[in-house]
């Protein structure tokens, strides 16, 4: 059994994300126990603003890439596929960093909030290029092992600099500063280990570049939509309460992210098989994957959210401090989102894989649109941030409805018996062994 388990990309994708997402939430907590509420603000804001900027190259040019190179027939052909996304991503960065540095230097952000932001946002862009690209990468090849590695030596870098903070005493600024370095070492260690490749630059890469920016034009806007819908709080908050509500809206949130590791984990090795299906013009295939997989992390998750829903109070202190009493509702108020995560995440993937990238973009504009009006006249009404999450939650489930229907035409109408027998009790049974892909 453990040698089933090592072999399975699934297995590999849930040990990375569980493994460094345990060690994030060891980091989460140092931050907020060491660190002011107002410190604490200003770190998520750096991190929230990163990873939409993050998001919107991302968006470009990991999305086509990891789909075209997957079904690429040569090794030429993947080699000028890797080729072109490098010249897309350092073009594309240096043009963010053109736009950027003008922004951040020129127009005063006068809310404290972004005061880490301005300072460390290029900076961490810059250092992250080859990083990124070598986890991109890895999963175009499905070599999860080796992206499990590079993952978890990231994160446990980090660990061990804010255990160094103990006894060196690093301001938060210092924090940001060394965590850019470690991205960098992170992407080096890849390339002097052989994971990263540069493919072919010497030929006339422009098809490439077409075909990637071609499809990358709609994933790019549904990744940075995405971003913005998940940040969205985030930043009005910080514009209208803060950054101690940021900080004391965060905790919650970065919980529930923990419910998202497997969806996360399963959704990225679940690309290329649905891909794949799609191409192959397996509907009712396509169709069972859907199901199988939704259902079983509906049944993966529940435990998660019971504790949550159950003992608020305890797993909010436990990871923020006393301070965070104020998070005990939010993270309730999210468990009723969270439920929805599997369906949202999984409409995406089926949206991806049959090449309607438009689609999955309308349905994300739509959320974002409704998510800001919600959470506009939530704080206009005095609910504060918990009027903010409970807008949210209704936004993500008119998300996982508009999905639906933009998909009726390979899942049909919601069968509650085929969800329930082929996701959650094949899936239970199904952990005698190992769920593969």
């Amino acid at each position: 059994m453990i040698k089933k388990i090592l072999r399975s990309n699934t297995s590999w994708s849930l040990i990375s994300n569980g493994a460094t997402a345990l060690l994030g939430f060891v980091n989460l907590g140092f931050i907020a126990h060491v660190y002011s509420k107002d410190d604490a603000g200003k770190w998520f804001m750096l991190i929230t603003v990163y990873t939409l900027l993050e998001m919107l190259r991302s968006g470009w040019v990991q999305t086509p890439f990891v789909r075209y190179f997957v079904v690429a027939a040569t090794d030429e052909e993947k080699k000028r596929l890797t080729g072109a996304s490098w010249q897309l991503l350092l073009s594309f960065t240096l043009l963010m960093a053109i736009i950027a540095l003008p922004v951040m230097y020129f127009f005063k952000l006068d809310s404290g909030a972004f005061f880490l932001a301005k300072k460390f946002t290029l900076l961490w862009l810059l250092s992250a290029l080859p990083y990124q690209l070598l986890q991109w990468q890895l999963q175009a090849r499905s070599q999860f092992k080796k992206l499990a590695l590079a993952k978890i030596f990231f994160t446990v870098g980090f660990t061990i600099l804010l255990v160094l903070q103990l006894k060196f005493k690093f301001n938060i600024a210092s924090i940001a500063l060394f965590y850019a370095l470690l991205q960098f070492v992170a992407g080096l260690g890849g390339f002097a280990l052989g994971w990263l490749h540069f493919g072919t630059w010497k030929t006339n890469l422009r098809p490439e570049r077409r075909k990637l920016s071609s499809f990358g034009k709609y994933s790019m806007l549904t990744m940075v939509t995405s971003s913005l819908l998940r940040s969205s709080d985030q930043f009005i908050i910080a514009f209208w309460l803060g950054p101690a509500a940021v900080a004391v809206y965060s905790i919650p949130q970065k919980l529930i992210e923990a419910i998202e590791i497997p969806v996360r984990s399963l959704a990225s090795v679940a690309v290329p098989k649905a891909t794949a299906l799609f191409q192959s013009e397996k509907i009712q295939e396509l169709r069972l994957l859907f199901y199988k997989q939704c259902g079983f992390l509906t049944a993966l998750i529940f435990p998660m959210l019971l504790v949550f829903l159950v003992f608020p109070s305890f797993i909010v202190n436990l990871l923020g401090g006393g301070k965070y009493h104020e998070s005990a509702l939010l993270l309730q108020i999210f468990c009723f989102y969270a439920a929805l995560i599997p369906l949202d995440r999984y409409c995406g993937v089926l949206l991806d894989a049959g090449n309607r990238p438009q689609k999955n973009t309308l349905k994300v504009l739509a959320m974002l649109a409704i998510n800001i009006t919600l959470d506009v006249f939530a704080l206009w009404l005095g609910a504060g941030v918990y009027g903010v999450a409970a807008g949210s939650t209704i936004t993500f489930l008119l998300g996982v409805v508009i999905g639906w229907v933009q998909l009726k035409d390979i899942l049909a109408a919601f069968t509650v018996k085929l969800f329930w027998k082929e996701g959650v009790t094949n899936s239970i049974n199904s952990l005698k062994g190992v769920p593969t892909v």
